[in-house]
């Protein structure tokens, strides 16, 4: 079912009594959850009917206990099921034993005064077991899967406008790379924009600067991009700011060591042939990674990568035995490849 149209049927107290929200969308997921507890059940009577129900650390009969109640003083009770791992293919490591026979049987015969709200943040159930066919027949199943890049772009951007607030293409770009295009973060990030823009209504790429932090790996990002391009003083600027942040220098060379793999692997594959969908499918990482590799390796030669990635194993090596200080060996391993590349 689609989200949209499921949430404003519920916002319109046109109810169902089972729900199984499936996917792994952190901002659908939150949104679907206190639009039940506001729709289902009136403020004064939550204590008394509203439930939820962790599976990692509860039997899902506690639920199900609940579930069954009459409502006190009430219209409805609420009862949230979350994490309910038994339904896929993978084995519980809490070693709880779940009853799925009463959960099947309520399935086919739920409790009229209750609305089961079942939230599994799964990209899939396992289709082979007989309560998840039962919850494709009886739950109304909802989409709360993540949006990809284009959609979750035009959701953010169509808040940005109904909010009133407007924002130029430059400051929007930045926004979507430093929430790497993801709804949840970007939810998250929005409500400083807009008190920072409450008085002319506009949003700068400043405000972006200023108020949404890069997260470690775009810092390493833009470390890999100035040792490409042999800025070796911002390289050093932007490591040691790393450390003042408490970053480890084991950490941060692990990170980068992966991101000059990635480099090279996309410079491979690209001389054999392989456009960027293709490497995105091989490598199975996200598409925006591979479009920034390619725009970083296209006049780099195979040597210098292979001579970097080989220079921070050895750097990785040097720091887990102890071969003098940890950040100075990195430091020396700054200096001595962004030297050795073409300037870009």
């Amino acid at each position: 079912m689609n989200y949209t149209t499921e949430m404003s049927k519920i916002k319109k107290g046109q109810l169902q009594p089972v729900y199984l929200f499936l996917g792994k969308e952190d901002f659908f997921i939150e949104e679907a959850k206190q639009l039940l507890l506001r729709t289902v059940v009136d403020e004064a009577d939550k204590d008394l009917n509203v439930g939820i129900f962790n599976m990692d650390g509860t039997l899902v009969d506690r639920a199900l206990e609940d579930a069954e109640s009459l409502p006190f003083f009430g219209e409805r009770r609420l009862v949230i099921i979350e994490n309910p791992l038994f339904l896929t293919a993978e084995k519980p490591k809490n070693g709880l034993e779940h009853d799925l026979g009463w959960l099947e049987s309520y399935l086919e015969n739920p409790s009229p005064s209750t609305i089961l709200a079942i939230f599994a943040p799964y990209e899939k159930l396992d289709s082979r077991k007989k309560i998840s066919k039962l919850l494709a027949k009886k739950a109304v199943t909802v989409d709360v899967s993540p949006l990809a890049e284009k959609e979750a772009r035009k959701f953010l951007g169509d808040m940005i406008k109904n909010e009133g607030y407007q924002m130029d293409r430059d400051a929007l770009e930045l926004f979507y790379e430093r929430i790497e295009n993801q709804l949840s973060r970007g939810m998250r990030e929005l409500p400083k924009l807009f008190l920072a823009g409450s008085e002319d209504k506009k949003l700068t790429k400043q405000m972006v600067i200023d108020l949404i932090p890069r997260n470690l790996e775009q810092n390493i990002f833009e470390l890999v991009t100035q040792v490409l391009n042999k800025n070796t003083y911002l390289a050093i600027q932007i490591y040691r700011d790393l450390l003042l942040q408490k970053e480890e220098p084991i950490k941060i060379n692990a990170i980068l060591l992966g991101q000059f793999r990635l480099l090279l692997q996309v410079k491979l594959l690209s001389k054999n042939g392989y456009q960027q969908t293709d490497i995105t499918k091989v490598l199975k990482i996200h598409p925006y990674r591979v479009k920034l590799a390619f725009q970083q390796v296209r006049n780099l030669s195979e040597k210098v990568l292979a001579d970097a990635f080989q220079g921070l194993v050895e750097t990785e090596y040097n720091m887990k035995t102890g071969q003098g200080l940890k950040d100075i060996q990195f430091e020396l391993f700054l200096i001595r490849y962004a030297n050795a590349m073409p300037k870009q």
